[in-house]
């Protein structure tokens, strides 16, 4: 893997993570302070990206690097992929959360319909 490649990397998976951060707030929003804050570091984060990607396009596709919004539209794929990803897995956590709520109550009622009625 190349170093634009741990760039790209690392420059996707931190803006992913602050906008899951801000998004797992509860019902009180974050102070708008901290939300200027976070915006700033996301839009920091999203112009490294960019900039990473144009890198990469250089050195790997120098004719895709020299039109205008490439560099721009990969980064944005990129996010959203792995944007896509996280909240694919926040899924599959919240579905084994359920599967195991399920599961006690079902062992529950069955120890119940047995006829020991301990849980």
């Amino acid at each position: 893997m190349s170093n634009w490649d741990d760039e790209i990397n690392r420059h996707t998976s931190e803006p992913v993570k602050l906008t899951l951060k801000a998004a797992d707030q509860g019902p009180e929003p974050l102070p708008e302070d901290e939300l200027a804050k976070l915006g700033m570091v996301i839009a920091t984060e999203r112009q490294l990206l960019i900039d990473a990607m144009s890198g990469l396009l250089h050195d790997d596709e120098p004719e895709a690097a020299a039109s205008p919004g490439v560099a721009e539209f990969d980064a944005g794929f990129m996010y959203g992929l792995a944007f896509a990803r996280a909240l694919d897995d926040v899924k599959v956590a919240l579905d084994r959360v359920r599967r195991g709520r399920i599961l006690k109550l079902a062992k529950g009622n069955d120890n119940r319909v047995s006829g020991d009625g301990r849980p």
